[in-house]
């Protein structure tokens, strides 16, 4: 049985198809984890942080969810991602390889993962990056999942459940 902390990208950077492979791939982590406790963010913008606990809650799996105090790196995101570390076994970062057409911010990195330092066409930074390297040295176990967005595909946050089929790249 292991705690399962799950992070990663807001809704916005997945498109529909890339919310299904990344519901199915949060499906795959909990059941071959045996899943004892999926722990994660809530994250005001939506996308990994909720589907996971979504996920858990009908696989029947325990939740702990870290909202931010604050909407601020430091006072916010940072020490409830360290929380969210501390309480897991296995942190697993789900991020998208590309941005969906369409994708709209301030906060794009072209250079790629500044966290892991990958090539632009890897993965997209994901502040989930960082919660994994400090999983790393916490002595967690990690593992890094990156989703396709199909060419064409546009953003959007439709909550429908992803089936059991993922062509995510598991890490």
């Amino acid at each position: 049985m292991t705690r399962v902390g799950i992070v990663g990208a807001e809704a916005a950077k997945f498109s529909v198809e890339g919310q299904w492979l990344a519901r199915c791939a949060i499906r795959e982590v909990l059941e071959a984890e045996h899943a004892s406790l999926v722990v994660s963010g809530h994250c005001h913008l939506g996308g990994i942080d909720i589907w996971a606990i979504e996920e858990a809650e009908a696989l029947g799996i325990p939740t702990q969810e870290y909202p931010p105090k604050r909407l601020s790196w430091e006072l916010g995101y940072k020490p409830r991602n360290l929380q969210i570390v501390r309480a897991s076994d296995l942190v697993v970062s789900i991020t998208v390889q590309r941005l969906p057409e369409g994708f709209k911010s301030r906060w794009v990195f072209p250079q790629g993962c500044y966290h892991c330092k990958t090539p632009p066409e890897h993965h997209v930074k994901s502040g989930g990056c960082w919660t994994l390297k400090q999983a790393a040295r916490a002595g967690r176990r990690t593992r890094l999942i990156v989703v396709p967005v199909p060419p064409g595909e546009t953003p959007d946050t439709a909550s429908e459940p992803g089936s059991e089929h993922t062509q995510a790249a598991l890490l």
